[in-house]
């Protein structure tokens, strides 16, 4: 996990989430990394007139000074550790100063399926980070004791880029990481499926049998070519690993593997397209966010900007 150097986590003063503050705590000081906690604050518009720069100062003080307190109790060097106090809507504020510290992960704890978010593991304001944050965005439950020795890195389809796929690249490595550290286990998994299949198997646009299994087997060799190359990756070296090569869409393939498996944390892309402000190509990172109970770490694609910054709320 070297490769954080300016971490930011959400900080939750619930008494179950403090062993994840511990756990991060630990790591920076184990890589030496930055650390900074952030708690926003409601907004709360004192007077018809009065915007959040009207807050005042001493209760913002003293919210920062009970989040430091909560923070020595857990052994934090507070004079390497920073405490953020920010007002107005979250995911926006968190954003921003991302944006203003230049944090290269941040760190969010769920607030779990008993707090009426209808099953979902992972809350409104994780969604929008993972949406809309420039950098990592790493989510998991408050345990007692936060290890992950059952990894999942899911590998998307390869880059038309004439550059080397730099997102598979950075979800092997960041998996390879996590499974290191843990002295854990590491599976990498890519979902195949012949492009317009559906179309293909019926109606007025069925092809023949022999020539749709022609076609499925050179998706499937392409597919199986793509994984291949991913496993020479040098930052697999003495990681213990597996590649899958599953055919089935991607959101259904992934949560059932999750399930079945028993991973403790996937690591995958969040599917936003290259160089197209805060635009989604897909929903697979957010099913993932809404169905699966384990960790999740979404990784932004090369070239990724967002939508939230510094001179307009958005």
């Amino acid at each position: 996990m070297q490769r954080f150097r300016n971490m930011l986590m959400v900080y939750n003063d619930a008494a179950n989430h403090r062993p994840a503050m511990d756990h991060v705590i630990a790591l920076a000081g184990q890589t030496g990394a930055q650390l900074a906690f952030v708690d926003v604050l409601e907004d709360l518009h004192l007077d018809s007139g009065a915007s959040h720069a009207a807050l005042p100062s001493d209760l913002l003080e003293l919210r920062r000074d009970d989040i430091a307190q909560q923070l020595r109790t857990l052994g934090a060097d507070l004079d390497r550790v920073a405490i953020k106090i920010l007002v107005g809507n979250a995911p926006i504020a968190i954003i921003q100063e991302v944006l203003r510290g230049k944090h290269d992960l941040v760190i969010k704890t769920a607030q779990g399926p008993d707090t009426g978010l209808g099953g979902r593991l992972f809350g409104s304001t994780a969604i929008k980070l993972m949406r809309k944050c420039p950098v990592p965005v790493w989510a998991f439950k408050p345990e007692p004791r936060i290890r992950f020795p059952r990894v999942l890195a899911a590998v998307p389809p390869p880059s038309e880029a004439p550059a080397p796929d730099q997102l598979n690249a950075e979800i092997i490595s960041l998996g390879a990481d996590f499974a290191r550290a843990a002295d854990g286990h590491l599976d990498i998994l890519h979902c195949w499926r012949l492009s317009g299949e559906s179309l293909l198997t019926g109606g007025r646009t069925r092809v023949a049998p022999s020539v749709l299994d022609a076609m499925r087997s050179k998706a499937e060799k392409r597919a199986g070519d793509h994984l291949a190359s991913c496993m020479h990756h040098k930052e697999l070296e003495g990681v213990s690993s597996r590649s899958h090569l599953i055919h089935g869409r991607v959101g259904p393939t992934l949560s059932k593997f999750i399930e079945s498996e028993g991973i403790d944390l996937v690591v995958m892309g969040s599917l936003a397209r290259t160089g197209i402000t805060g635009l989604f190509a897909g929903s697979t990172a957010e099913q993932i966010f809404h169905t699966a109970n384990c960790a999740v770490m979404a990784v932004k694609p090369p070239g990724f900007v967002s939508p939230v910054n510094l001179s307009k709320d958005r």
